[in-house]
């Protein structure tokens, strides 16, 4: 599967050390928006020090993948989340909304 085509999602869930990576590959919309928030939430009930969610192999996001986002960031239970930035046309959502600088971002 080629992850900028679009036609298919799916979400990859790691451990790393202390972190877990949640990975979304493909197009994060309103009919995907949900199985993203299921994989954040098993994270976020983990007991990682850290959740990473790692946007790099996004070829879309709309505004509830968006929504998804920001809940998880100010989600007040479980670890600290933070964001590995994605392509251009995912990042210009960031930029667009002024969400760059206020969300956790980070280098993978």
């Amino acid at each position: 599967m080629d992850p900028r085509t679009g036609e298919d999602f799916d979400v990859r869930v790691e451990a790393r050390d202390r972190e877990v990576w949640v990975v979304p590959v493909g197009e994060l919309d309103v009919d995907t928006a949900v199985e993203l928030q299921e994989s954040l939430g098993l994270a976020l009930r983990s007991d990682a020090a850290t959740v990473v969610l790692d946007l790099r192999e996004l070829a879309f996001l709309d505004s509830t993948g968006l929504r998804v986002i920001i809940e998880t960031c100010s989600a007040k239970e479980g670890p600290p989340v933070s964001l590995v930035p994605g392509p251009e046309p995912v990042q210009a959502v960031f930029n667009v909304t002024g969400l760059a600088t206020e969300l956790p971002f980070r280098e993978p």
